[in-house]
């Protein structure tokens, strides 16, 4: 690995283990502000420090990285001074997050109604959503987000085109809706067409586009509604991007959906409508999906990435790309990442943020807009 030579004194960075869209796979709920939280939009990067203070960087054309500009930053900036943040989920051009109050915020492109202010204005620092306080998690996609309650309840709202907010109808939505009546949702995961999510009974759900089996109930048929995925109870987290990607609760990984790139991991370029397992010999604790690849964390702490690497996106050193998982280096520190559309963000045990991939808006976040085919070291 490089570091770059550009690096002043850290501060110690904190990461989530679960995002968004292009979500990476996680079981953890906003919870307190001294949990690790980094996540990868589609062109930007958003983090929270352990002090609670939030901070993006990369691209900002829809203010996405909510400065109150639109304009691109290639190191990370402050949003605000506020040090009370504990979650965020970054979308393709949008940003979600979550205060310790349990306030909803947003910001950044609302073509679809993503904010959830019940317009379709672009807003370029953070909003609160409502006035509720008890937010819990909340999962951005490319334009439509999700979100659930304290009490359990599934809310979204934004594009809907396919079905992907799962309320039954195509009709976009500018404020958030509560979906169904159920009130034993956990944890969700939002793709670019299509929403992903587990119930606290470990059953796995989706709905929205399944052009590629994207939603893995065997066909290729999109769906308004909920359908679940295979009659099994024992899934622990979700990941979406243009596919999808699972851990069950005994480490294995699962795959399934757009597979073109290899991004699904199984040696093929086959989509499958049906979860595969990927790695079977493998013990997996963390997983996240970007447009066409996929980074992954063992529970031995070794990083692996897969799929297409047109960026240096997986972080090899190579520009070719890999249809199963391969591993990044040699260190066994490593303590979360997430893939965005072209580049991909982890943080090691010490706090260090290191990227790689697609830097020409900045999301890397190390002072150039150069692109990265190994992991650079981004210190602020």
């Amino acid at each position: 690995m490089t570091i770059h030579p550009r690096f002043f004194k850290l501060a110690i960075w904190a990461l989530v283990s679960l995002s968004l869209a292009r979500t990476f796979c996680g079981c953890r709920e906003a919870a307190s502000p001294s949990l690790p939280i980094l996540v990868a939009g589609g062109h930007h990067t958003v983090a929270i420090k352990k002090d609670g203070t939030l901070w993006a960087w990369g691209w900002n054309l829809k203010g996405q990285l909510g400065i109150g500009s639109n304009l691109d930053t290639n190191t990370p900036l402050q949003i605000g001074t506020d040090k009370d943040w504990i979650f965020v989920s970054a979308g393709e051009a949008h940003t979600a997050a979550i205060k310790k109050d349990g306030t909803l915020w947003t910001w950044g492109s609302n073509d679809t109604g993503q904010l959830g202010d019940g317009t379709k204005k672009s807003c370029n620092k953070p909003m609160q959503i409502g006035t509720e306080a008890d937010w819990r998690f909340v999962s951005a996609g490319r334009m439509h987000t999700v979100a659930i309650k304290k009490d359990g309840t599934l809310w979204a709202w934004g594009w809907n085109d396919i079905g992907q907010l799962g309320n039954g109808t195509t009709e976009e939505i500018n404020a958030p809706i509560r979906i169904g009546t159920d009130t034993d949702w956990s944890s969700a995961a939002v793709g670019a067409d299509h929403t992903v999510a587990i119930k606290k009974d470990g059953t796995l759900w989706g709905w929205g586009a399944n052009r590629s089996g994207e939603l893995g109930d065997k066909t290729n048929k999109s769906s308004f509604g909920h359908v679940q995925v295979g009659r099994d109870q024992d899934w622990l987290c979700v990941a979406a991007g243009w596919y999808s990607m699972a851990i069950k609760k005994d480490g294995t990984l699962w795959a399934w959906g757009h597979n073109y790139y290899g991004q699904l991991g199984d040696g093929t370029k086959k989509n499958s409508n049906t979860p595969v397992p990927i790695a079977t010999s493998a013990k997996w604790r963390l997983v996240s999906a970007g447009l066409e690849h996929t980074v992954a964390i063992k529970q031995d702490g070794t990083l692996w990435t897969w799929g297409t690497n047109s960026s240096g996106e997986l972080g090899t050193g190579k520009s070719t790309a890999s249809y199963t998982p391969v591993q990044i280096g040699n260190d066994r520190d490593w303590l979360s990442a997430a893939a965005g559309t072209r580049h991909t963000v982890a943080i090691k045990r010490d706090g260090t943020i290191w990227a790689w991939g697609l830097n020409q808006d900045g999301q890397l976040g190390d002072g150039t807009n150069r692109n990265a085919n190994l992991p650079v070291r981004i210190v602020r």
